[in-house]
């Protein structure tokens, strides 16, 4: 069993990305030290790594894939 499999189409990884982004700017805005810019920070690195692998756990859970690459696991 693969940990890593890419299960995310560009246009979901891109729009993961520009919210993770947006998150961050977020929580500098709010303040990073409060439970408020903790929460968007732990999202944001979520979202980020989510975009930069290419592998979301919830979708691989669920067995749902937008990757138009043909079943890989």
């Amino acid at each position: 069993m693969d940990l890593i499999v890419t299960n995310q189409s560009g246009k979901d990884r891109k729009i993961r990305a520009i919210v993770g982004i947006v998150l961050i700017i977020l929580a500098i805005s709010v303040d990073i030290s409060s439970m408020i810019g903790v929460v968007l920070l732990a999202t944001a690195g979520a979202l980020l790594f989510n975009a930069i692998s290419g592998n979301c756990y919830i979708y691989r859970a669920l067995g749902y894939s937008t990757c138009p690459i043909s079943d890989s696991y």
